[in-house]
């Protein structure tokens, strides 16, 4: 046979033998069972073979593992007096008798308690994390606002009340940008009209009409203005008299 016929070979034969799976978090946490490398090792040879023989005895796996039979046997003794390994019978339906086997019950039953404390370990964590980030202050957001109030008090030659920082607050809350809060105040100021329910009233048609960016409210704007030049040179009808167009497309909406 050919060195490459022999490797393909083995590959089929290693193929067919079976796998063992053995669960991820038992590899990372059996140590801290107090269950020892050789320990483990044995759990893994008994999984091997528990599924075609039950209860495979202390000779073969002592064979396997290159141990004394008294070794294996000791190994199985102490894992049984730790409840992680225990024997447990069975009806076999196919020969209608019953076999005796191990099982891993409660070693089962140790990591999933084991997973469970460390998950609410996690759950715990987080949720304190949580706290604290909830606990501190945005800085972005606290020197958005103040920076606004700053230009509103330098603007209208006094501090602002309480209510009028709470009436901000809601703007910024509410995704309004700086500029636009700005460019609101200052309409209102061109307008003489400083007062706090006439920006709103502007920022809240801004947002009706979807315009975020001081750009698009630019934009908006040359619109506006081009539609009022438009009225004004179209002739009026006899039927139809000339109406005023306001020149401030916002004086309507608070006097």
């Amino acid at each position: 046979m050919s060195r490459t016929n022999l490797y393909g070979s083995f590959v089929q034969a290693l193929f067919f033998s079976g796998t063992v799976g053995i669960p991820k978090y038992f590899l990372n946490h059996y140590s801290e069972l107090e269950i020892s490398h050789i320990e483990a090792l044995l759990i893994i040879q008994i999984m091997g073979e528990i599924e075609t023989n039950p209860n495979p005895p202390a000779q073969l796996l002592a064979q396997r593992m290159n141990l004394e039979v008294i070794q294996v046997e000791e190994m199985i003794t102490h894992l049984m007096s730790r409840n992680y390994l225990s024997l447990k019978k069975s009806w076999n339906h196919e020969d209608h008798q019953s076999t005796t086997g191990y099982s891993f019950v409660g070693l089962i039953e140790e990591l999933a308690e084991r997973w469970a404390i460390d998950e609410f370990k996690h759950f715990e964590a987080e949720q304190n994390q949580r706290k604290e980030l909830n606990k501190q202050p945005d800085s972005t957001c606290s020197t958005t606002i103040g920076q606004i109030i700053t230009t509103f008090e330098q603007e209208l030659g006094r501090p602002l009340t309480p209510i009028e920082c709470e009436v901000i607050d809601t703007w910024i809350t509410s995704n309004f940008s700086e500029e636009l809060i700005l460019a609101a105040f200052k309409r209102g100021v061109m307008a003489g009209i400083r007062n706090f329910r006439y920006i709103d009233s502007i920022l809240r048609e801004w947002e009706k009409k979807g315009l975020r960016t001081l750009h698009e409210v630019e934009a908006d704007d040359v619109n506006f203005q081009s539609r009022q030049e438009k009225s004004r040179t179209k002739k009026t009808s006899p039927q139809q008299p000339d109406r005023k167009v306001p020149s401030d497309k916002y004086e309507n909406f608070y006097l």
